[in-house]
């Protein structure tokens, strides 16, 4: 099969769902109003609420979006073959996707200030609370650990991308002060500037290798041992989130990550080009079973998330996104095309996977086993190589190809975590108020608390790749999070008499799909007496099942019509 073909077929898709089916969802199911006007808020205002230009909140946004684990997914969900692949990422990012983004920033405006776990009490009842919000801290967790060590994994393996990475997060404060309170029109010129600047700076930065040997000695009185490399760089990125998640989204998070998605928008454009041009064969199979590895169905759907449809999209919108909207309308290019953008990247991610090796006999080696794909680290080097390998074919130099993108990457993977860490605070600020005596009150120590936790998770292991100890598990609570975010939304514009089955098929499939995976996991971990993680399985599947039963008895129940 011509990789053109799956390009094509994809922009026909993505081109026809944005232009149509979001518009008749931001029409005639969650019924925009560019007038609308939010509810107060039950909390004070905070420097990073305000209206902003909603084009530097889609960067934000797409950057923010679990990209890392999109890339992850894609590229392993080939070890079933290429069709079901594309077609999970095609459909379920134009129809559930797509969706599930519009529709999580629509919740999150028509309840500011509140974050899911209190938008679930107000919905569904207090016992829902505490179920929803151990659900998202649960997910939170592994997904801030994993960013961090597979962001320094990547830091110690590509040293060229160590100064551009860190150069963009100083353009990223210089941007943000500059953009603050700008108008539109003042934003495209900067923008050039600084993504000029950037290009630049991974061209001629990228020649300085920067890093430390692969483990530091720590000597005392008593002992000696080494300090692995991975681990020096958990510990700077923890300590840069902390103060990221310190300052307002204006002055740093948000343009260093505005920055990030620009750049992203320019490998994907290489990328795209060069198969256009290239038009390569995938060497990847239609279908495919493999021994030894686990059945298609429903392991595609906790292996494919972020890219398809993930969970993880209604934290980023709560936390990060609609607190700075200026507009209701805008949700529908914000959070409809921040999917889309989530889905072009899985899409390269499928072509690079299925073309990139130098045969059909090297692909089938390197696809040989389920466990020679669990090593993420390496996945996401399948990734950084093969798209260097297309950019070459359109005469760039495959070294500084390499480079852009493990800077993309990273630059993803962070922006993932910052989101993240500030979606802790929220929810922990939450439970502080219920549970004064429990957690500290003040902002420093909710924050602390968040990286803490994320980096005890990430260090645990005494190497700096504890982070994905529990990554087996995210799939699963990703897609079990989406389940729970759709039965929000749906038990929300059912309060507003408004057309649900638009989010009702979806939620309905991704009960099936979700559910369905994490039993075939807990099988699996049973057998291979993975205790941890069967534990947190089992845990997770009650949780969702308490809420779920939640869930229905509020549409039993009669509601008035809300606005």
């Amino acid at each position: 099969m011509n990789s053109l073909v799956l390009l094509v077929a994809a922009a026909v898709a993505f081109v026809f769902g944005y232009r149509f089916y979001s518009r008749l969802l931001a029409l005639g199911v969650f019924r925009l109003g560019k007038d609308y006007s939010t509810a107060s808020s039950p909390r004070p205002a905070t420097a990073e609420q305000g209206g902003f230009s909603r084009h530097l909140l889609l960067g934000h946004h797409l950057a923010s979006l679990a990209a890392g684990a999109a890339v992850i997914g894609s590229v392993v969900s080939l070890i079933w073959g290429w069709v079901p692949a594309f077609l999970w990422v095609v459909v379920g990012t134009v129809v559930a996707a797509g969706t599930y983004g519009l529709g999580t920033l629509w919740l999150s405006l028509r309840y500011p200030g509140l974050n899911p776990a209190e938008i679930a009490a107000r919905l569904l009842g207090a016992p829902a609370y505490g179920l929803f919000a151990l659900v998202a801290f649960l997910l939170l967790l592994i997904m801030n650990a994993a960013c961090a060590t597979l962001a320094a994994q990547l830091l110690s393996t590509h040293p060229a991308a160590v100064l551009p990475f860190w150069f963009i997060a100083a353009a990223g404060l210089v941007l943000g002060n500059f953009l603050r309170g700008r108008e539109d029109f003042e934003i495209v010129p900067a923008t050039l500037i600084a993504l000029t600047l950037v290009l630049m700076a991974v061209w001629l930065l990228g020649d300085f290798l920067t890093g430390f040997a692969a483990a530091l000695p720590l000597e005392t009185a008593a002992s000696y041992f080494p300090f692995e490399v991975t681990i020096i760089w958990v510990l700077l990125l923890f300590l840069y989130g902390y103060h990221a998640t310190r300052l307002p989204m204006w002055k740093l998070t948000r343009p260093r990550a505005y920055l990030t998605a620009l750049l992203l928008g320019v490998t994907l454009f290489i990328f795209y080009t060069a198969v256009a041009i290239d038009h390569p064969n995938l060497l990847a199979p239609e279908f495919r079973a493999v021994s030894g590895a686990p059945n298609m169905f429903p392991w595609l759907f906790v292996t494919l998330t972020s890219g398809a449809v993930a969970g993880f999209h209604l934290l980023v919108a709560n936390a990060v996104t609609a607190r700075q909207m200026n507009r209701e309308t805008d949700a529908r290019y914000i959070g409809y095309g921040g999917a889309l953008g989530l889905g072009l990247l899985a899409l390269s991610a499928i072509i690079i996977g299925a073309t990139a090796l130098p045969d059909v006999e090297a692909w089938n080696r390197r696809y040989a086993s389920w466990a020679t794909l669990m090593d993420s680290h390496a996945v996401l080097e399948i990734y950084i190589n093969g798209f260097a390998r297309h950019a070459a074919s359109l005469g760039l130099d495959p070294g500084f190809a390499r480079t852009l993108m493990a800077v993309v990457i990273i630059g993803l993977l962070v922006a993932t975590l910052e989101t993240g860490l500030r979606a802790q605070k929220q929810l922990l600020a939450g439970v502080a108020e219920h549970l004064p005596s429990l957690l500290p009150a003040k902002e420093k120590g909710l924050i602390a608390t968040a990286v803490g936790l994320s980096a005890l998770l990430s260090l645990h292991d005494g190497h700096g790749r504890g982070g994905l100890t529990l990554w087996p598990l995210f799939g699963a609570a990703d897609q079990i999070f989406a389940v729970l975010g759709f039965a929000l939304l749906i038990l929300a514009l059912r309060l507003r008499k408004r057309p649900v089955s638009a989010v009702l098929l979806p939620w309905l499939f991704l009960l099936v799909t979700a559910n369905g995976g994490l039993a075939a996991q807990m099988t699996q971990w049973w057998s291979d007496s993975q205790w941890i993680l069967l534990m947190l399985g089992t845990l997770l599947m009650v949780t969702e099942l308490g809420l779920i039963g939640l869930t229905l008895k509020a549409l039993k129940t009669p509601t008035k019509v809300q606005t």
